[in-house]
C-alpha cells in the first residue's frame, strides 16, 4: 500500500528526531498524464530500503538510483524526466514530464544539555540557530520548561540520572554538562564514563582546577572505556570569556571545530 503524503512528511520529522540520514524525493512538477503527480513524496535510506511513492515503475527506479548516489555524495539534486518511448525519454508509455527535487538531511546533530540555567538560555538559541537539535534536562521544575526556553526541541524536568539510566544517544551527537551550582557535574560525568557512552563531543563546565580534579577521580575509578579520555573540560575555547553569552558562543565555537574535524581532544592542551 503506498504510504500517503502526510506520513511520508510525519516520519521525515520522526527521522530528524531520531537522529536518520535520508533523502526526501518529491514531485515538484508532474503533468496530468504522468504517474506521480506534484507533491508525491519518497524517502531514501542508507540501507536501500524507501517509503512513500513518486509513481512507481521507471521513474522511481531512477530516482532510487539517484538518491542512492546522493547518500555518497550529500549533495542535493534536481532531475527532470521525459515519460515516453522515445529516444529523448526513459521508457515509460504514460508520456508527459515530470521534474524531481532530491534533498539529503544528514543526521540530526541532537545535543544534550545538562542544567536549564542562564547558559542554557544563552547557548541554545545559538546552537538552534546552526541546525542542533537541543534537548535540556533539568531537575527543577522552574526551570525545566519550554517557557523559558522555547527555541529547545524537547525539555525535560528529570532526576538526572533516572534520565542517564535510560540515556541512548548516537554517535552524533553531543552532551554538556553546567548544572545548577555545579551541584551534580561530577556526579552526571562519572554516570556517562561508566556507561563509556559514545558521542560525537562532550564537555563539562568549571575551573581547571576543578575539572583536572575530577577527571583525575573519574580516572582512578577505572571504568572501562575510554570516554574520560575525550572529554573537554573545562569546556569551551578559551577566548578570553567572562559572560555568560561570551561562554556560550565559546562552547559552540569548539563544538563545531570538533563537528568539523578542525580539533580534537588530543590536539590540545587542557586549558
Amino acid at each position: 500500500m503506498e504510504t500517503a503524503v502526510f506520513d511520508v512528511l510525519q516520519r521525515a520529522v520522526e527521522n530528524q528526531k531520531q537522529g536518520i540520514s535520508f533523502v526526501l524525493a518529491t514531485i515538484v512538477e508532474g503533468v496530468e498524464k504522468t504517474p506521480g503527480r506534484s507533491g508525491f513524496k519518497l524517502i531514501s535510506y542508507e540501507d536501500k530500503t524507501s517509503e512513500g511513492t513518486v509513481g512507481g515503475g521507471m521513474l522511481e527506479r531512477m530516482v532510487l538510483d539517484k538518491c542512492e548516489e546522493i547518500h555518497i555524495t550529500k549533495q542535493n539534486a534536481f532531475l527532470e524526466f521525459e515519460l515516453t518511448e522515445t529516444s529523448e525519454g526513459i521508457g515509460m508509455m504514460c508520456g508527459g514530464k515530470a521534474k524531481v527535487y532530491l534533498e539529503y538531511f544528514p543526521p540530526t546533530k541532537k545535543v544534550y544539555i545538562f542544567g536549564a540555567g542562564h547558559l542554557c538560555r544563552s547557548i541554545v538559541p545559538i546552537l538552534n540557530s546552526i541546525g542542533f537539535y537541543c534537548i535540556v534536562i533539568d531537575n527543577r521544575e522552574e526551570y525545566g520548561n519550554k517557557e523559558r526556553i522555547p527555541l529547545a526541541k524537547e525539555v525535560y524536568v528529570a532526576d538526572y540520572f533516572e534520565f542517564l539510566n535510560k540515556f541512548e544517544p548516537q554517535e552524533s551527537d553531543s552532551v554538556v554538562i553546567f548544572t545548577h551550582g555545579h551541584k551534580y557535574d561530577f556526579d552526571i560525568l562519572d554516570k556517562l564514563c561508566e556507561r563509556n557512552v559514545q558521542v560525537k563531543y562532550i564537555g563539562m563546565i568549571g575551573s581547571k582546577i576543578k575539572t583536572d580534579d575530577a577527571i583525575k577521580r573519574i580516572k582512578e575509578r577505572k571504568h572501562s572505556g575510554a570516554l574520560i579520555d575525550s572529554v573537554y573540560a573545562p569546556i569551551g575555547l578559551n577566548i578570553g570569556k567572562t559572560t555568560t553569552q561570551e561562554i556560550a558562543i565559546a562552547i559552540t565555537a569548539e563544538m563545531l571545530a570538533v563537528y568539523n574535524n578542525v580539533i580534537d581532544i588530543y590536539s590540545l592542551s587542557r586549558k
